[in-house]
């Protein structure tokens, strides 16, 4: 017959923490990574969506990620504040009229979300290897 071990319940469960561990950390640095590619492709997709008078906007797109505790935080954002909003929306024109409307962050928006829903089993795949 096969032998048996015999194992205390506080050293299966110090076991089972440090398993478990490492497989938390493992997905966290998954999410993280998942999380700046995404952001990386989705600020490549606003700028290719980017209305182009001058190309200036273009080069002021730009991501950062975030760990916190437990969680990924990533934002992709314009150096030009509230020129991003404009843009999308069209504004009031001197002597009356409005701007077109030119969307072009929320589809880059959506991608990045995307990307990370359709991607993290991969990259958690990978991570726990």
């Amino acid at each position: 017959m096969g032998k048996h071990l015999w194992v205390e319940d506080d050293e299966f469960a110090a076991a089972l923490a440090d398993i478990l561990g490492d497989i938390a950390q493992g997905a966290d640095e998954a999410l993280f990574h998942c999380v700046h590619d995404a952001l990386e492709k989705g600020r490549d997709e606003w700028s290719k969506g980017a209305p182009v008078r001058s190309g200036e906007y273009k080069g002021t797109i730009t991501y950062r990620a975030l760990r916190k505790k437990g969680s990924v935080e990533g934002h992709i954002y314009s150096r030009k504040p509230g020129l991003p909003h404009l843009l999308e929306k069209g504004h009031a024109k001197i002597g009356g009229g409005k701007t077109a409307a030119k969307p072009h962050v929320k589809p880059a928006a959506s991608f990045a979300f995307d990307y990370v829903r359709d991607h993290i089993g991969e990259y958690i795949a990978r991570e726990l290897r």
